[in-house]
């Protein structure tokens, strides 16, 4: 007889996690060649913590399927799904991980909340919980030889398999591998930073050829990754797979550049770990990579996380040395200062002409960190108020007279509750950027960036219950409408 693994979610060897969100089944599948002389056969998964010895999460057991290799039926094997299993001990990461006190502060405000800390591990501030996390799965047996026999746990013949799981996705035909013994494809490790082609867990697209701003004197960049930003205030972060051991992940430094125009104004390089005098930066060297929570990290890189951050004070968007900006950039280099990512443009989008105020919206994206959108044309606000009201009978009867005091009223409220509403409207957009608000329009986790001035950030909803999808083709100027609530209601003296 021989225990196996017959299929797996992703190849080891891959060095990509397993997606928790890509398809409704992630699983295993395990296989016992021989089970005629069995009674009472059942095929088991465990899963562990980290690795054999961890804190156990899940317990399966199942009787074999149909299928059998064989006409005596000799075979036995079972499918396990473990991605609910999986997603229970995943979170997202909503705070800074640098942050000690209470109330945690936001993730987007990395580098302001710490000055000095301008990375931050993934996690939920509690260290029960992570957004990334490696998984022992342990395939084994139980059964008795003999009718009249209780069955009993085989666990010390056993097949292994560990992984790293993360809540994402990619789409299902990408993410689809062709060879039959596993699930997912590689297609995650374009997310492995080890050259200039690889990517932040972003949904940002590229974006066409084209320059940047609007220099005649600018070098065409090809195609690129396009941000926008306010060039005070607005929040942003990337986040990025770490760990040159598990992901082939080599980022030790990301690099910021200010320009104005084709002219380089200021360069520097933040450093993903401790500094030469072992000032902590928030971060872990890839190298030195040995807890879930090092191995996924956020980068501020907003011009608001930078106007605060005190690592480097030149690269502070509003500092002598960049006036005059109109882009900034990020990339990631390795210990070599070779670039490891692609390029990322920052381009200065101060307030429409029209004097409308940017509303900003953070939201997880379909690889379990943020991205961000500013809404740059006309929004309105409604206060949307609901009554509890009651009526009573005017005056008051103490047996002797009935006595009415004229400040009594019929119709009373009891209780008033106020939700804010927006109605947010895009500039004219790109195809790129149109992509990348449907995945706003999917999120469940949205964020409202107020600026500087504020520590938190408020929770919206998405109130929408279609998109219609865009094209240059199809409409030639691209822009959308987008209606969100506050998650709180508005505190009222009731």
């Amino acid at each position: 007889m021989a225990l196996s693994w017959k299929q797996y979610p992703v190849e080891e060897s891959d060095k990509v996690p397993v997606l928790t969100n890509w398809t409704p089944l992630i699983g295993w599948m395990l296989y016992q060649s021989a089970v005629a002389t069995y009674f009472y056969h059942k095929l088991i998964v465990e899963v562990r913590l980290d690795d054999a010895s961890g804190t156990l999460i899940a317990k399966i057991k199942q009787r074999r399927n149909g299928y059998s290799v064989d006409v005596s039926g000799n075979a036995a094997r079972a499918f396990f799904d473990l991605r609910d299993v999986a997603n229970s001990v995943l979170v997202d990461t909503v705070f800074d991980q640098n942050d000690t006190g209470v109330p945690f502060r936001a993730i987007h405000k990395v580098g302001k909340n710490t000055s000095t800390k301008p990375f931050s591990v993934n996690g939920d501030n509690t260290n029960d919980k992570t957004q990334i996390q490696l998984l022992h799965v342990k395939g084994f047996e139980e059964y008795s030889l003999s009718a009249s026999a209780s069955p009993t746990e085989q666990s010390g013949t056993s097949v292994t398999d560990v992984e790293f799981f993360t809540s994402a996705s990619l789409p299902l035909m990408t993410a689809r591998n062709t060879d039959p013994d596993y699930i997912q494809s590689n297609a995650f490790n374009v997310f492995s930073l080890s050259s200039s082609t690889k990517r932040f867990l972003s949904d940002l697209e590229q974006s066409a050829t084209g320059t940047i701003v609007g220099s005649s004197t600018e070098t065409n960049p090809g195609e690129v990754y396009r941000n926008y930003v306010q060039s005070l205030g607005d929040y942003h972060t990337v986040g990025f797979l770490n760990g040159t051991t598990d992901f082939s992940g080599n980022c030790y430094k990301i690099q910021v550049t200010y320009y104005d125009g084709s002219n380089q104004l200021t360069q520097n390089s933040f450093l993903n770990s401790d500094n030469d005098s072992g000032t902590d930066r928030g971060g872990k060297a890839p190298n030195l990579v040995s807890t879930d929570p090092q191995r996924i990290l956020y980068f501020g890189c907003g011009t608001g996380n930078l106007t605060f951050q005190s690592v480097h004070v030149t690269s502070r968007p509003n500092n002598a040395n960049n006036s005059g900006w109109t882009h900034y950039t990020i990339q990631a280099l390795d210990g070599s200062d070779s670039a490891v990512s692609a390029l990322y443009y920052f381009i200065n989008q101060d307030g429409s002409c029209k004097g409308f105020k940017i509303r900003r919206l953070a939201f997880r994206n379909s690889l379990g960190c943020y991205d961000y959108f500013n809404f740059k044309m006309k929004s309105t606000s409604t206060i949307e108020v609901t009554r509890d009201n009651y009526n009573s009978m005017l005056g008051t009867f103490n047996k002797s007279r009935w006595r009415y005091n004229n400040t009594q009223r019929g119709k009373t409220t009891r209780q008033t509750t106020a939700i804010l509403k927006e109605t947010l409207q895009t500039d004219w957009i790109s195809e790129q950027d149109a992509n990348l608000l449907e995945k706003l329009v999917y999120s469940t986790d949205v964020y409202i960036l107020e600026n500087l001035d504020t520590d938190f950030t408020e929770g919206v909803v998405i109130t929408d219950s279609s998109f219609v999808k865009k094209t240059v083709a199809n409409d030639k100027l691209i822009q959308y409408t987008i209606n969100i609530e506050y998650a709180n209601p508005i505190n009222t003296n009731s």
